[in-house]
């Protein structure tokens, strides 16, 4: 076995250095390729991973619910006035959709007018999309969002102009001091349809399985003790005349 392998040795030492035996480098040039390549596939990577992090997949449809006094739906109506409704209703299905990072539109699906709101802070719809249908969108920490114009705000910049409702029902003034993101008339709570093709799963609590108590036994049957009748005898008694 050593004998083999000492052969084995001699003749790689052998071909390598003989004449017409050149290993093959890898050249600097071709070192420089391949790194080049291997980091445009990696910002290609950070790119699409961007994309897929910030960009969503279309408009969300559905509808805005506000919790203040009874709780209303934002409804869009065909004559341009926004108002809420506590019963949900075909002007109530909005679709909203991305602009840029952190800014969406809100548009009606049956009325077909985007939410705006004008520099003196009141609420309308309109039929073309201009900056005035711009909204900053942000999600609070008790899973409701409200939205902020991205076009108007207050002089020094200082307070935005939020979208409100009252408790009746009727939309707030942006500008006014008391719309302030913290109070619940500026609080919505998106529902949308979720896709049938989207696959989900629900967390549940597993309820233990309940045990029906062993049914009790039957008690024996109860046994008639018959008692003996014991007859009396009686005498007559015997009367003697005589």
């Amino acid at each position: 076995m050593r004998f083999h392998y000492l052969v084995l040795l001699f003749l790689n030492h052998t071909v390598r250095f003989s004449p017409g035996y050149s290993e093959q480098v890898p050249s600097a040039e071709l070192l420089r390729g391949t790194t080049n390549e291997n980091s445009t596939v990696l910002q290609d990577r950070k790119s699409l991973r961007n994309m897929y992090q910030w960009n969503r997949p279309g408009p969300r449809t559905g509808r805005l619910y506000c919790r203040v006094g009874i709780g209303f739906h934002l409804q869009i109506q065909p004559d341009g006035k926004v108002s809420g409704s506590h019963e949900a209703n075909l002007f109530s299905i909005l679709e909203i959709f991305a602009v840029s990072q952190g800014i969406v539109g809100i548009r009606g699906i049956f009325s077909n007018r985007f939410l705006a709101m004008n520099k003196k802070g009141k609420l309308h719809a309109t039929t073309k999309f201009t900056n005035e249908c711009i909204f900053t969108e942000r999600y609070q920490e008790n899973s409701y969002n409200t939205y902020a114009s991205a076009t108007y705000k207050s002089e020094n910049n200082s307070r935005e102009w939020y979208v409100a409702l009252n408790k009746r029902g009727k939309v707030k003034m942006g500008n006014s001091p008391r719309v302030k993101p913290q109070h619940i008339s500026t609080h919505f709570l998106p529902r949308f349809k979720q896709s049938e093709k989207e696959k989900t799963f629900k967390i549940t609590r597993k309820v233990p399985d309940k045990k029906t108590p062993p049914k009790s036994p039957k008690p024996p049957p109860a046994t008639i003790i018959r008692r003996k009748s014991t007859s009396v005898i009686r005498y007559r008694p015997k009367f003697r005349f005589g």
